[in-house]
């Protein structure tokens, strides 16, 4: 696991799940960009260690991102002001665990398993997806063959009926790897344009920390509403 705190007064929490066995090579990356916007982080990589599917199930990964949920409220984080990002197999299991908290927002970048099953362990996303309680936006890639435009169609509209807004964006010529800058003119576009719609989703629905000033404030109003 890897961590970044900070110091003052973070806009928010985040917790980033990394696609399988990709903690090392690109937490960094989305943590320090996450900072820049006033987010401190957790990020973890919970795919099957050495790919191995045995005894992980789907409400293993719920479990883990429970505990991870529990570490930033050690930290003060209350639900609502946590925001959720994973990609690859991270993202899958962002998409699940929307559906059990409710939580200030959830991206799921180009999260893997969607029509096909991760493992035998781990069925298609198409067969366990449920209603979200978490704002989720799914991004795609047109050209990632685990996620067809059908399949998608009907995931979107299956998770369109949930109680908190949902969108799904598809990116048209890229592979699934396009979140990851390239010199390709459409890569490099929809890999700019992911990264802005996640930092703005997350924008929109975390809930900041308020500050010591209007937190006393806060007491303030409340104090003088029971009096």
């Amino acid at each position: 696991m890897a961590r970044i705190e900070l110091g003052g007064v973070p806009r928010g929490a985040a917790i980033v799940l990394c696609d399988a066995g990709a903690l090392e090579r690109d937490a960094a990356g989305f943590m320090n960009g996450l900072a820049e916007h006033g987010y401190e982080s957790v990020a973890v990589d919970l795919s099957p260690t050495g790919g191995d599917p045995t005894g992980t199930t789907d409400r293993d990964l719920v479990s883990d991102v429970a505990v991870l949920l529990g570490r930033l409220g050690e930290r003060g984080w209350s639900p609502v002001q946590v925001g959720l990002v994973g990609y690859g197999f991270g993202g899958r299991t962002a998409l699940l665990a929307t559906a059990e908290f409710a939580l200030g927002a959830a991206v799921s970048i180009a999260p893997s398993g969607v029509a096909d099953a991760w493992s035998d362990a781990l069925p298609p996303l198409t067969q366990v997806a449920r209603h979200v309680r978490t704002p989720w936006l799914g991004l795609f890639g047109q050209q990632d063959p685990g996620a067809p435009a059908d399949v998608l169609a009907r995931l979107g509209s299956y998770l369109g009926g949930s109680p908190a807004h949902t969108e799904v964006v598809t990116y048209p010529g890229v592979a699934r790897d396009f979140y990851r800058d390239a010199r390709e003119t459409l890569a490099h576009v929809a890999s700019f344009d992911a990264w802005q719609r996640t930092i703005e989703w997350l924008d929109r629905r975390v809930v900041p920390r308020p500050t010591p000033l209007a937190a006393e404030w806060q007491r303030r109003v409340a104090s003088a509403a029971r009096a």
